[in-house]
């Protein structure tokens, strides 16, 4: 079933694919009484999961699910569109407001997660669909000594000890953080959301933030809440997500994004040493 099949049968008119969907489809759609609105279809679980309600119980901008079901056998969601736009870089004047969010997520109350054991078995081991490993060995020496590169840090940060009850978006870049100004007006696509270390997102967002005296900044906020090892760890885990899916998807970034990784990880172990 198409997305506008999808549309048709839940009574809302498509107007346009959004971007940066590299999963689910996300669409601008108009309802019956001209609502605007978001249109996800492909979703993995329609609804609203216990730990996204214990974010918006807390009042985190979360955009509101106004619907959710099934229409031939697609699942989708219907959600609030929120009034801002893709962070793109994050700004000095914006740091102050991922912060509060980052506050927000933790200790949500909802029990401890595997985060840490998840984190090294991501890299050591590999995810479905992402994280994938043997491409990165075929492609080139170059990728294979990444690879084994990263997987020798998971190896050797096994053992840290961090806060694993708070709320991880998982994809925190700045395409999902909706902003006006200086303010933070929404955090979009939660679907990959898990139990862990927010911190984690932290360094996501450091990740894709190329104005080096800003990334610094956002991993001085993140290694004041963590364990120091752990930010070389998800440096790690990010690094070998996204050139993994440079090489199977956009072989064009495979440099750039090395290099941005060969950067956030010297950084990171930068801060390692410092907190020894």
């Amino acid at each position: 079933m198409e997305p506008d099949e999808v549309a048709d049968a839940i009574g809302v008119v498509l107007v346009g694919r959004l971007p940066h969907g590299a999963n689910v489809g996300a669409y601008a759609v108009r309802t019956a009484d001209g609502v605007d609105a978001v249109l996800k279809v492909g979703v993995d679980d329609a609804g609203e999961s216990p730990l996204v309600a214990a974010l918006r119980a807390r009042g985190y901008p979360i955009p509101a699910v106004l619907s959710s079901g099934s229409a031939g056998g697609i699942a989708y969601e219907l959600v609030e569109l929120v009034d801002g736009a893709p962070m793109d870089q994050p700004t000095f004047g914006q740091l102050p407001a991922v912060e509060r969010l980052i506050a927000c997520q933790r200790d949500l109350g909802l029990g401890p997660g595997d985060w840490v054991e998840h984190m090294v078995a991501s890299i050591t081991d590999g995810c479905d669909g992402y994280c994938e490993l043997a491409a990165m060995r075929a492609h080139s020496d170059e990728t294979r000594a990444l690879l084994d590169r990263l997987q020798q840090i998971a190896g050797e940060r096994d053992d840290i000890d961090v806060p694993t009850g708070g709320a991880v978006h998982y994809d925190f870049s700045p395409y999902n953080v909706l902003v006006r100004g200086d303010d933070v007006a929404g955090v979009v696509d939660w679907d990959g959301a898990r139990l862990g270390d927010s911190s984690f997102d932290l360094v996501t967002l450091a990740f894709y933030t190329y104005d080096y005296a800003v990334r610094d900044a956002l991993l001085e906020t993140a290694g004041a809440q963590t364990s120091p090892g752990a930010l070389e760890l998800y440096a790690a885990h990010l690094v070998l997500r996204q050139v993994d899916w440079s090489v199977r998807h956009d072989p064009s970034s495979i440099e750039w994004f090395m290099g941005i990784g060969d950067a956030l990880l010297g950084s990171t172990a930068q801060i390692r040493r410092a907190g020894a």
